[in-house]
């Protein structure tokens, strides 16, 4: 969505925006935890077949990588949060600054 997209919507419609990147976040985490207990289910398997040692050693960088993937997602998610609550402060501080001039027209007459 463009910016001139974004200012166009009224707060309502911002707060829905933002529910459902909410929402959208909520899902990828849980995605993210279901990944997380399938690795350690993994661990549990990986133990089962070989020694402790040679388990530990495959599963550290599963975990590596699955850390570095939630946190490249946690990032992202924060940015475009902060994206979002940006844009939609730009656009109640427009609407404050409309409101405020029409007041201010209306009290002139």
């Amino acid at each position: 969505m463009t910016e001139k997209e974004l200012r166009k919507l009224n707060r309502y419609q911002l707060l829905e925006l933002l529910l459902v990147q909410t929402e959208r976040a909520e899902k990828l985490q849980n995605r993210l935890d279901t990944m997380e207990k399938e690795l350690f289910d993994q661990h549990v398997e990986i133990s089962s077949l070989g020694s402790i040692a040679e388990a530990s050693l495959k599963l550290k960088g599963v975990f590596e990588a699955a850390q570095n993937a939630a946190d490249l997602y946690l990032e992202a998610a924060k940015e475009k949060a902060e994206e979002i609550e940006r844009e939609a402060r730009e656009k109640a501080e427009a609407i404050l600054a409309a409101a405020n001039a029409q007041v201010s027209g209306v009290n002139e007459e």
